[in-house]
């Protein structure tokens, strides 16, 4: 899932990145994080992500309430001024959304040739053919909504 990182800037050399995630500040959770610098700031969000993403399966919440505003949204917001810069960063969400069953679907076989292509040729983007499938299935009923 992409999600929209406000980075509020250091003003001095010895100030940390502040970091905020605003699509997990809600339901009385707030997902920040600090980076000392800037190459660190990718693993400090996604750690802060995934601790907050634990917390909200642990206490029984469905994820598919989280919805990312975008960048250009949470940028024209007053509350996140602060922030001298955003980013989007993709964090692979699927280990807290339960646990894998198995199915059988049919498909031809090219398809399944293309998707295994696409899978090889991903550069690790895909594990396997089910997590392609799997994203691409999330894609697409994103974009439903």
């Amino acid at each position: 899932m992409l999600f929209s990182v406000g980075v509020e800037l250091p003003t001095q050399d010895n100030e940390a990145f502040g970091l905020i995630v605003p699509a997990l500040c809600s339901a009385g959770f707030g997902c920040f994080s600090a980076a000392d610098s800037e190459p660190e700031i990718p693993a400090m969000v996604t750690e802060a992500i995934t601790m907050v993403l634990e917390e909200l399966r642990d206490q029984g919440h469905q994820l598919d309430f989280i919805k990312d505003l975008g960048v250009m949204r949470y940028r024209a917001d007053p509350e996140y001024a602060y922030c001298g810069a955003w980013l989007m960063l993709d964090v692979d969400t699927s280990q807290f959304e339960g646990k894998p069953k198995r199915i059988n679907v049919s498909l031809p076989d090219t398809l399944i040739q293309h998707i295994d292509n696409r899978v090889k040729s991903s550069r690790g983007q895909y594990r396997d053919r089910s997590h392609f499938l799997a994203v691409s299935a999330r894609h697409e009923l994103q974009s439903a909504r």
